[in-house]
């Protein structure tokens, strides 16, 4: 498929019915990965109404633009289950805030994405829909909780895909399928219309084949919703700023590496090299490439301090049926628990942990958490201020895609960029082993233009799944 190229982030005119079927076709060659829980019926009768209002003189900058969206995002008339049996017949009457954005400028939904259940865990794998699979390893996962989306972008089924992240959930299976994943600045883009696990970490993003199209699909993204008090941010962030020829650019510019989140075993070196050779492609275009070596910038410790999430979770899920009024499919968080049909290899000890949360020593954990998000925001801060450094960058993770079935491990540096709530983007910078390598670069807040210069310096040669 030929993805769209977007020139000074406007997109050249397609047929946003050939766009439709070429994203059509590639689902059926990789319909064994799992990637989709529904498709959308209506999605080439919605793709000639594009069209037809393009023919008519309507001005749809996003016209030819085929979205995927992970299934814990309402979409007006399909259904919206979170992957979860327990929650199959729900069928939301209106599209989330950032999905209308897009669809009113031209974007068309091909389908829901697989999840983890409820955006759980980190592999994909739900009641509903059950294991999706590596796009370029069957054997392996495809990460998660957006794997789904991930997966359909890797294999042309689409333009764009939405995601949603508490820790790792965009980046992650970005970085093991080879794509483009954005973690924005908390509040630019709204999260009405989701499924919440955590308020406070929760973000709703895009990825994408190529940075043009994730940054014209952000660039959409963005408003206040009143339904959703943070994105208040939205109204002051300069849109026009994500425009490539407003990119900056990157000479001149000092970036850190956080050394200590890349892994030091034998299994580590070729991703190693593989990163390395992505900063000497900065080194040519005059960045200038500083290694902090902060030990409190630990993989493992990072994710006990600051993952807060299971914490959050009962209250927030609690709080989304509540508002469904008349149109929830279940009565509470204890009555999914309960419920028992969701993946327990999973999500036992996350659904454990969200039921203890009123537990005395469970508030001092999440007391701590929210006290050590601070501490580390502030050393970063500090970091980057010291050592005059526009961003950040750290391995997406230590090592390639877990096998099916593998016990999952600490080597994913996500949750950085989540608990300080600042923009990180995952950028495919080569592979180890035949299986993509992606690269986390992290700015402070609203400095997504900037990330955007630095992956186009940063990227790696692009890579599709072998046909199978």
């Amino acid at each position: 498929m030929r993805l769209m190229v977007v020139e000074d982030q406007e997109p050249t005119l397609g047929s946003s019915v050939a766009h439709a079927e070429r994203c059509l076709e590639n689902l059926r060659v990789f319909e064994h990965l799992n990637a989709f829980l529904c498709l959308n019926p209506l999605v080439l009768d919605e793709a000639k109404s594009v069209d037809r209002r393009h023919e008519k003189g309507e001005y749809l900058p996003l016209r030819g633009m085929i979205v995927a969206v992970k299934d814990n995002i309402e979409t007006a008339g399909l259904n919206t289950t979170g992957g979860a049996v327990a929650l199959k017949d729900y069928v939301p009457r209106r599209d989330a805030f950032a999905l209308r954005q897009l669809k009113q400028h031209g974007a068309v939904v091909i389908g829901k994405t697989n999840l983890d259940e409820l955006a759980g865990a980190g592999s994909t794998l739900s009641s509903l829909g059950g294991q999706s699979l590596n796009p370029y390893d069957p054997s392996r996962t495809p990460a998660g909780s957006s794997g789904g989306s991930a997966i359909a972008v890797a294999i042309g089924a689409c333009t764009v895909a939405l995601g949603t992240e508490t820790v790792n959930s965009i980046r992650n299976p970005a970085h093991i399928c080879g794509v483009f994943g954005l973690r924005p600045s908390g509040g630019l883009i709204a999260r009405s219309g989701t499924i919440p696990v955590s308020p406070t970490m929760d973000v709703l993003g895009p990825l994408a084949g190529t940075l043009e199209d994730l940054a014209l699909a952000f660039r959409m993204m963005i408003g206040f919703d009143p339904d959703d008090a943070v994105s208040l941010a939205a109204r002051d962030f300069d849109r026009d700023g994500l425009k490539v020829s407003r990119w900056p650019k990157v000479e001149g510019m000092r970036i850190g590496v956080l050394t200590g989140l890349f892994g030091a075993g034998e299994e580590h070196v070729d991703i190693n090299r593989c990163l390395d050779a992505a900063f000497e492609r900065l080194r040519s275009r005059d960045v200038v490439v500083v290694e902090i070596e902060e030990p409190r910038f630990n993989s493992l410790s990072l994710y006990n301090d600051l993952a807060l999430h299971a914490h959050e979770f009962e209250s927030a899920f609690d709080g989304w049926l509540s508002g469904l009024n008349t149109d929830a499919p279940i009565a509470n968080f204890r009555a999914y628990v309960e419920d028992g049909r969701w993946p327990h290899s999973t999500m036992h000890m996350l659904l454990k942990t969200a039921l203890e949360a009123d537990r005395v020593e469970a508030k001092l954990d999440y007391a701590r958490k929210i006290a050590a998000a601070k501490t580390i925001r502030m050393l970063t801060e500090q970091i980057m201020l010291e050592h005059r450094l526009d961003a950040l960058a750290y391995p997406a993770q230590h090592r390639n895609a877990l096998l099916i079935g593998e016990q999952s491990r600490p080597e994913r540096n996500g949750v950085l960029a989540s608990a300080l709530g600042w923009p990180a983007i995952n950028v495919p910078v080569g592979q180890a082993d035949g299986l993509p390598v992606g690269l986390d670069l992290m700015a402070v807040p609203a400095q997504e233009f900037l990330l955007f210069s630095l992956a186009k310096a940063v990227q790696g040669p692009p890579v599709r799944p072998p046909i199978p």
